[in-house]
Formats: structure tokens, C-alpha cells, sequence
């Protein structure tokens, strides 16, 4: 197979907008269907939190067949970019859906539509991720080169992701006159999720499928899963990724109520503390190449991850004044870029090696997306649980709630990255073995 040369810029930035163009599609969801739910779907407060859990358990439990099945629809054609054409449509289309009023209809239609539509949306978005991700293999060789690729995938999700928070509550405000004003804001951005989804598949519509596939008598899925569990790196990759992702998603769960209880701040105070850690968040994933090309893969997992437990350290049991929170949060950010990159690309790489003994890319990609989505619903359960041990807060909560919120605020993060670091250690010899096949 002929090397093939680094990507060129117009695919680096195409490759970054298709990112942004299915986080344009998405964001919304959890930043404010919950309230859609219960004040203009008219959905029972318990039980559209079950709605929100349930494309949770069906990723766990069908995204590894999803990104095996991606594999077979490429071969089948000859490329994955026609599963990107098709996210064109089909993930804007869905967000729309999503916010149509139906309100008129009885409790169970409402509950079983809306069920089915966040299901659709939440396995869409597999189909996209896989195949997005997935094709930066047929686009280039090499570690160096898919770091580049990899940063571009965090840079458009994390500016898409700071968009919808700071767009979307204004976009809903501006067209509030009509089912106050969430299918306008869902226009809206399904607009610009279809022209940003739109520019990525011009960018990748004429790359083949170069490897990554199975044979065409490929095993049942079960004994496919079975042969994955061979490669060890990976496997140490995604479950680094679980963690990673149980830290922040601790930590961002009891940042609103260490918040009020505290810092005795108010809810704008949030927005104060989280702009740093997203600009940092920016800073890492634009530094991670550069620093990919330079520094072993152990090293450099290892570091990250101890700047990470630093920041949560700093941040969550430092000086409590602005200046020092800020920073604090900066250091956290930075690394968290630094690391969602890193560890997506040396997932990639380890998946790859074995792809191309005929083992499913998609497949592996699969596992690895239910591995991120697995740890961000462990955060949830995690701080959950802790609020129970914390007691009652209330509007003047006594002292030794107060100093078992401050515990669970510096805990819960900070125990799950030393869990990470413990494992950077004896997976150390096997990511020394990720050497580099630059493009020429």
C-alpha cells in the first residue's frame, strides 16, 4: 500500500467540521431538553429523566453492533463517506423532530415519540462518530498525522459545544413567541448543523476505504467481541477514557452546588468559573500535536493526567477566590484537551494495528464510544450517590454537610484520575510499541 501524504489543511479543517456540525445537532439535548420536557412537552418530572436515560443504556448496549455494521455499509460501497452524507440530513432532521409541539397528544404518544426520537438521535450519532473517526485512517498513516486529525474532531466539538451553552438560551428567548421558542432555536441550529455537516462531506466524499474492515465471512458478533479483548492497549486506552471522563463529569456535576452552598455565589458565578476551563480546554486540544510529535505517548498520558489531578486539586480545594479558581480550572482544562486527544488517537492507533489483521475498526470504535458514554454517566451516579452521604442542604445547610459537600467536590474527581495514573504505569511497554509511520 502506497504512504500517503499528511492531510492537507482544507481536510484538517473539513474533518474539524463535522464535529461541530453533529455537536451543533446535539449540544442542545442536555443543555436544555430536560426543562423542554417538563414546562412544553408537559412530561412528568420523574419520568423525563427516565426519557433522558434511555438512549444511554441503548449506546451501551448497541453501539459496538453500530460500528460493525458502519464497517460492512463501507465495504459494501467502497468508502464510509456516504455514511457522513447521510448524517447530513438525517442529525438535523432529528434535532428538529425533537422540539416539534405535541403537546395536544395523550401522555403515552408524547412519552413514546419523544423516547423514540432521542433513541434515533443518540445511535445517529454513533453511525456519524464512527464513520467521521474511522475515515481519518483511509485519510492518512501515522500517529503524527492522525493526532492532527483527532485535534481537529476536539477543536470543532468544544467551539460547538461553548456555542450552543452561550447561543441557545438567547436563540430560544429571540423566538419565544411561538412553543416558546425551542423549535426556532432547533431550526436554527439544524441549519447550521447541515451546512457545517455539509462542508465535511465535500472534504471526504471521494476517500476509498483503505482499511479497517472484516472479511466478508466475518464472525458472529459475540466471538468478535471476544477476539477485541486480545488487544490490551486498547483496552487500557478506553478504560483510561472511562475515567477520564468519571473525573470531569464529577466534577462538573457538583461544581452548581459547591457553587451556592460553597462559595455562596449565584448561578452567574457558573459561567465566570467555566469559561476558563473551556478556553484552556481549546488551548490543550490545539497543543496536543504538537506536543504528540515530540513526547513519548506514555509520557505524555502521564503528565496530562497529573496536570488534570492537579487542576481538579487546585480548583476544588485551593483559595476560594476568583483568581485562584480560575487558574486552578485553566490548569484542568488544559489538560483535559490535552488528553482528548491523546487518548482518542491512541485508541485509534492501537484499533488500526489490529484492523489490519481483519478485525472491525468500527467495531472497536464502537466499544470505545460506549466506553466514553459509560463514563459519563458514571460521573452522574457517582456525585448522585454522594449527595445522599452529603445530608441535606436546604437554604442554611449545618457545617458537617457543608464539609462532606467540600470532601465529595475534591474526592470524587480527584480519586478516579489517580485510578488513571495507576494505569499509565504497566501500560507503559505496550504504547512504546505505537511507533510512528509518518505520511510521506
Amino acid at each position: 500500500m502506497a504512504e500517503m501524504r499528511a492531510p492537507a489543511r482544507t481536510a484538517v479543517v473539513g474533518f474539524g467540521a463535522g464535529a461541530f456540525g453533529s455537536t451543533l445537532s446535539s449540544g442542545v439535548v442536555p443543555l436544555l431538553f430536560l426543562f423542554y420536557l417538563t414546562e412544553f412537552a408537559k412530561v412528568p418530572p420523574a419520568l423525563a429523566g427516565v426519557l433522558l436515560a434511555i438512549p444511554k443504556l441503548a449506546d451501551l448496549l448497541l453501539d459496538p453492533w453500530i460500528g460493525r455494521r458502519t464497517d460492512g455499509a463501507a465495504r459494501t460501497v467502497g468508502s464510509r463517506s456516504h455514511l457522513i452524507g447521510f448524517s447530513v440530513f438525517a442529525l438535523p432532521l432529528v434535532l428538529v423532530l425533537l422540539f416539534v409541539p405535541m403537546e395536544a397528544f395523550p401522555l403515552p404518544i408524547r412519552i413514546f415519540v419523544l423516547g423514540t426520537f432521542l433513541v434515533l438521535q443518540s445511535l445517529l450519532l454513533t453511525v456519524f462518530t464512527v464513520a467521521h473517526t474511522a475515515i481519518a485512517s483511509d485519510m492518512c498513516d501515522g500517529m503524527e498525522h492522525r493526532s492532527t486529525l483527532m485535534s481537529s474532531r476536539a477543536l470543532g466539538q468544544t467551539v460547538a459545544g461553548l456555542l450552543v451553552t452561550v447561543l441557545a438560551p438567547q436563540i430560544v428567548a429571540r423566538f419565544s413567541a411561538f412553543h416558546g421558542g425551542y423549535i426556532g432555536a432547533a431550526l436554527v441550529l439544524a441549519a447550521g448543523a447541515f451546512v457545517a455537516l455539509g462542508v465535511c462531506w465535500m472534504v471526504v466524499r471521494r476517500v476509498p476505504l483503505r482499511t479497517g474492515v472484516e472479511r466478508e465471512r466475518s464472525p458472529s458478533l459475540p466471538k468478535a467481541l471476544r477476539a477485541t479483548l486480545r488487544n490490551k492497549a486498547f483496552y487500557g486506552v478506553a478504560l483510561i477514557l472511562v475515567l477520564l471522563g468519571t473525573s470531569s463529569t464529577a466534577l462538573f456535576s457538583a461544581l452548581p452546588y459547591a457553587n451556592k452552598h460553597l462559595l455562596k455565589a449565584g448561578p452567574e458565578n457558573l459561567s465566570v468559573l467555566l469559561t476558563p476551563i473551556f478556553v484552556a480546554l481549546l488551548a490543550g486540544v490545539a497543543a496536543a500535536p504538537w506536543v504528540a510529535r515530540r513526547v513519548a505517548p506514555a509520557r505524555i498520558l502521564g503528565g496530562a493526567l497529573l496536570l488534570a489531578l492537579a487542576g481538579v486539586v487546585w480548583f476544588t480545594a485551593g483559595p476560594r477566590t476568583l483568581v485562584s479558581m480560575v487558574a486552578g480550572g485553566a490548569l484542568f482544562g488544559v489538560a483535559s484537551g490535552g488528553l482528548t486527544v491523546l487518548i482518542t488517537t491512541l485508541a485509534m492507533e492501537t484499533a488500526t494495528r489490529s484492523s489490519a489483521a481483519g478485525e472491525s475498526l468500527g467495531l472497536y470504535l464502537g466499544v470505545l464510544f460506549s466506553a466514553e458514554k459509560l463514563g459519563q454517566s458514571l460521573g452522574g451516579i457517582v456525585i448522585g450517590i454522594g449527595l445522599d452521604w452529603v445530608g441535606t442542604l436546604g437554604a442554611a445547610p449545618d457545617e458537617p454537610s457543608l464539609q462532606r459537600l467540600a470532601s465529595l467536590w475534591l474526592a470524587a474527581p480527584a480519586l478516579v484520575l489517580v485510578l488513571a495514573l495507576a494505569m499509565v504505569m504497566p501500560l507503559a511497554p505496550r504504547l512504546r510499541t505505537l511507533s510512528d509511520k509518518p505520511c510521506s
